[in-house]
């Protein structure tokens, strides 16, 4: 009985060497692309928790719900955990009045009724305009135009509007290179943000 030779030969330690080289170049890509997924699906995360925040924020405010202005703001600041809304984030609760000739005195133009804010980022909000002021910018001119009076039955479409904005300053989570975090424009990080705008009454 005749047996079989196997007819595998070992690579050439050229071809093992050649092999070692490439896997040392292909190595740091595929970790930076990996710990670059990660990253990315943890942005996309807070990008979702941050809009959320707003949104339930806006419903909040708008309806009166959640007791005083301190208390809304920690609850939302709360309702971000893991991202700390409180040092590294800021939210803005702005009431904006409609236009009302018959007021004593008149508010010839929507003006900004009230602003609540709380957390260390440094971050401005969209509405400008001071309190008991007329608004300067910040609403679409559709929203606008609700909160103006008809000039002839000295009404507007609604009473007035809230607007929530969230801010949070998201930074890397896995040790990314740093010419990979360079590439964010904020510090090593980014500024992301949501802004709800919820009708506080109807006419």
């Amino acid at each position: 009985m005749k047996t079989m030779k196997s007819t595998t030969r070992p690579k050439p330690a050229t071809e093992r060497g050649a092999a070692l080289l490439e896997l040392a170049f292909l190595l740091p890509l595929l970790v930076v692309m990996v710990l670059g997924v990660i990253d990315l699906g943890h942005l996309i995360h807070a990008r979702l928790v941050v809009t959320n925040i707003s949104r339930e924020g806006g419903s909040l405010a708008s309806r009166g719900r959640g007791g005083t202005d301190a208390n809304v703001l920690a609850m939302l600041q709360s309702s971000a955990t893991p991202f700390d809304l409180a040092n590294q984030g800021r939210i803005y609760i702005t009431d904006i009045g409609a236009e009302d000739t018959t007021a004593t005195p008149p508010r010839m133009a929507p003006y900004v009724i009230r602003r609540v804010q709380g957390g260390s980022l440094s971050a401005s909000s969209t509405v400008v305009g001071a309190v008991n002021g007329p608004l300067q910018s910040g609403l679409s001119p559709v929203m606008i135009n609700h909160l103006s009076e008809d000039p002839q039955t000295l009404t507007t479409n609604i009473s007035g509007v809230t607007v929530v904005e969230v801010f949070y300053h998201y930074r890397p989570i896995t040790p990314l290179p740093g010419f990979v975090q360079n590439l964010f424009p904020d510090n090593g990080g980014i500024i992301i943000g949501s802004r709800s705008v919820f009708q506080t009454g109807g006419r």
